[in-house]
């Protein structure tokens, strides 16, 4: 059975500046966003959120970049961790928006339903990503 799987890919250019491929990939849908003039902590924040995620069922804690509600030559990136039961189960709700108009406008909203503990190992992988030195992560979800 295949996974799903977030692939974070960071290019660091000589001032220092990074730009973000992120690629989310569920067996029966992808979507990629690229993310450009962003910072090497970009998702140090989210991913210490996740690490201690979740702290309640009624909680999410998501990573926004962008805008949903003013379409502009920048695309739209949500990862929103959320629980799905009150017994404690969670997913990750990914919305990715390039923005673009009329034929060339793509949405996609989706779920990938993963236990929390490995959510918060994509927390780590975020909080200790050294983007110079390793320009990619992987995360893959797992399920019981």
């Amino acid at each position: 059975m295949k996974r799903s799987k977030i692939v974070f890919t960071a290019n660091v250019d000589l001032d220092g500046d990074c730009s973000f491929d992120i690629e989310v990939i569920r067996p029966d849908v992808k979507t990629h966003t690229y993310i450009s003039y962003g910072h090497a902590d970009l998702f140090t924040e989210f991913g210490k959120q996740l690490m201690a995620f979740p702290r309640d069922a009624a909680e999410t804690v998501c990573f926004e970049w962008g805008s949903a509600e003013h379409p502009s030559s920048l695309g739209y990136l949500r990862i929103e961790a959320y629980c799905t039961s009150p017994m404690g189960h969670t997913a990750l709700r990914i919305i990715a928006d390039n923005n673009e108009l009329r034929a060339t406008h793509h949405r996609f909203e989706f779920s990938i339903s993963s236990e929390a503990a490995s959510i918060n190992r994509l927390g780590a992988l975020l909080v200790n990503w050294q983007v110079e030195s390793t320009p990619q992560i992987v995360w893959k979800a797992e399920t019981r």
